[in-house]
């Protein structure tokens, strides 16, 4: 947290250092600021809304940095929802959850995208700020060579009074080019303040982005993903290539949906399958096996098994298998021509996770017993 104070520092020195040039000099700052009142009242409003805002972003940063630190140290149940890191926090929620390199490269994005849209409200504070230097520019020009042309117009140079007169007329456009330079003087300071904050406000974003991205690609080598439960499985008995690749497209289609999977299973000991338990008491069983009648056989010990052990709870259980084209075979057997049909199927039934405490406590039960009540059940079947 070392690099996110000393941005924080950064920008405290910076402001106190404003701030005491402002008190020093503040005679010739009034002076400057009264030329225009109300144009450069406009930009020194402006100029304070987007330091403020600097620092209200920058502030908000903290609970953010410490989630982080907080969970990837080991606690989970930190008790804050961060805003900025939302995405990555309702992604790992979930002890079961395994993160795949592209659901990392994913939350990741959106991260940045969040992180994006807040330095969007600076940098238009700081463009807001040139334009309306530029405006006064214009302002005093226009009322300056106006002022020039009306006094040339009406002074009368045989009039023994034209100095006099010429003394007077200048007053007008002498107060557009005050106008000019004052505006531009103080847009530009302005813009450069808030700019400068803005610069060490996305070095602060930069480092939460930084150490976000290290600890996620921790996470991803320490939590076994897809690939690394199907080889432990193919090791125990022949499982083809193809198969494997299937299997791992499953998995990551249920992760991406938000489902926890569970450990791998096998079905009358030799068909693999996996096991996806969701919020709702939604369970599903996906496998390779095409066979109608093992499938349906797969459902009745299902049911039986629940009927059993959760009395009164109705387990929403669907058995997922790869076929030739997308079929309901009836009591909640379901086939799909692909993975990508599948995944398709999934996006528009996502689960939705838990938000408290409490709840996430209550599923993790939940799905650690589901899990295993359907690993001892096809054990047994074996």
């Amino acid at each position: 947290m070392k690099r996110f104070h000393r941005n924080l520092n950064i920008m405290s020195i910076f402001t106190a250092v404003l701030l005491g040039f402002l008190l020093v000099f503040w005679k010739t700052f009034l002076n400057i600021a009264i030329t225009n009142i109300w144009l450069n009242g406009v930009i020194i409003g402006t100029t304070v809304f987007g330091i403020g805002l600097c620092f209200v972003n920058i502030f908000n940063l903290i609970p953010e940095y410490k989630w982080l630190h907080a969970y990837f140290d080991g606690h989970a149940d930190y008790g804050f929802s961060p805003k900025l890191l939302r995405p990555v926090s309702m992604a790992l929620h979930n002890k079961h959850v395994h993160i795949t390199t592209n659901t990392m490269s994913e939350l990741l994005d959106l991260v940045a995208n969040r992180i994006e849209d807040k330095r969007d409200n600076v940098r238009y504070i700081t463009n807001t700020l040139i334009f309306l230097g530029l405006l006064g520019t214009f302002w005093g020009l226009i009322i300056t060579v106006g002022g020039f042309a009306e006094l040339l117009m009406g002074i009368d140079f045989e009039d023994p009074m034209v100095l006099q007169t010429m003394q007077i007329g200048m007053a007008g456009p002498l107060s557009g080019m005050a106008t000019a330079f004052t505006s531009s003087l103080l847009g530009l300071g302005g813009s450069l303040s808030v700019g400068f904050l803005g610069l060490q406000l996305q070095f602060a974003q930069n480092t939460i982005y930084q150490e976000l991205t290290d600890f996620m690609s921790q996470y991803v080598l320490t939590n076994p993903s897809a690939n690394t439960q199907f080889a432990q499985i193919a090791s125990s008995a022949p499982v083809s290539s193809d198969t494997f690749n299937k299997l791992a497209a499953i998995h990551d289609a249920f992760v991406d949906a938000d489902f926890v999977v569970h450990d791998l299973i096998r079905i009358d000991g030799k068909h693999p399958a996996l096991v996806a338990i969701g919020t709702d008491e939604k369970l599903f069983i996906a496998t390779l096996v095409n066979d109608a009648e093992i499938l349906q056989n797969v459902m009745k010990r299902v049911e039986l098994c629940f009927a059993d052990t959760l009395e009164g709870v109705n387990i929403d259980t669907r058995i997922v298998c790869l076929s030739n084209k997308n079929s309901d075979l009836g009591n909640h057997v379901m086939r799909f021509a692909s993975v990508d049909a599948l995944r398709k199927y999934l996006s528009t039934h996502k689960n939705i996770r838990p938000t408290t405490r409490k709840d996430r406590e209550t599923f993790d039960a939940y799905a650690k017993y589901i899990g295993t009540a359907v690993d001892y059940l096809f054990k047994s079947n074996k």
